[in-house]
């Protein structure tokens, strides 16, 4: 009778641990919260499709006009830590330019750039987040145009804006396009920069979702950087870069150096240099 009961027991426990190990869902404890304090960090959660599970902190400054940042950590679906940078730019009071390394090795840390242009006089810089590839060596492109406005165009557009561009660079995955999420290849999980624009072109929306670190943010997969893409307000977007490479920037007056960086970079938080970035200037 006892080694009956006993069988039943084990029998029960290999069956639930079997259960258990062939289910990747993971359950939303009940203090999990898709609530943010900010405005748009509720945006964001609201707009992408439960891919926040659970917002830890945000704060939304006011960087300039026509620019508003928000940093953000929060658990994803899964359950991992995740931490965001978005600066959100309205083109007109602001406008974005690329900048690139004047060095031998045509690399440079993203905030020796914004001090170089800064000490050039001509621009005050606000901003900044990591570039991609040169215009043309890729399958989709951001770039801003002589009107005014930013477009993010499959590579097949780029001769009908190309006499219009006044600055650009290519990316690695076409994430959004007319308002739909494009399905993805790539979603390992990486730091990763992103880029949007809303419907009419007159906003940018510049993202960083920083990876490497279990702790603190574990990186993000191309699939769920639409998603988020989607809850900014983009109507199209593209990824611009990924891994050791991703790097935010902010103004910092108090700082000796006027530039730290935002993010943590996933080489360890140590800058890397770069080609090029994307700087937000007035």
């Amino acid at each position: 009778m006892k080694k009956h009961i006993l069988t039943t027991a084990i029998l029960g426990i290999l069956a639930f641990a079997a259960v258990s190990c062939n289910s990747d869902e993971f359950e939303k404890p009940d203090y999990y919260q898709q609530v943010a304090s900010t405005k748009l960090g509720q945006q964001i959660v609201d707009g992408s499709s439960d891919y926040i599970a659970h917002v830890k902190n945000d704060v939304q400054t006011k960087v300039a006009q026509g620019v508003t940042r928000i940093d953000m950590s929060y658990l994803n679906q899964k359950g991992h830590a995740m931490q965001l940078f978005l600066y959100k730019v309205s083109l007109g009071p602001v406008s974005l330019i690329a900048s690139t390394a004047n060095t031998s090795e045509k690399t440079d840390l993203l905030t020796s750039m914004c001090t170089e242009v800064e000490n050039q006089g001509k621009y005050t810089v606000l901003g900044a987040i990591s570039g991609g590839n040169a215009l043309g060596k890729g399958d989709v492109f951001f770039a801003t145009l002589n009107d005014g406005s930013a477009v993010c165009l499959p590579a097949s557009e780029y001769d009908s804006v190309s006499s219009k561009i006044t600055m650009g660079y290519s990316g690695t995955a076409h994430l959004l396009q007319n308002g739909y999420v494009l399905g993805q290849t790539d979603n390992s999980t990486l730091a990763r920069a992103a880029v949007g624009v809303s419907e009419n072109g007159n906003e940018v929306y510049l993202l960083v979702v920083d990876g490497g670190d279990f702790f603190y943010s574990n990186g993000i997969g191309c699939n769920d950087l639409a998603l988020l893409m989607k809850g900014c307000g983009a109507h199209d977007a593209l990824a611009i870069s990924s891994g050791n490479n991703v790097t935010a920037v902010w103004r910092n007056m108090r700082s000796e150096n006027l530039f730290d960086l935002l993010n943590k970079p996933a080489n360890k938080g140590i800058e890397m240099p770069i080609a090029g970035g994307i700087l937000i200037v007035q």
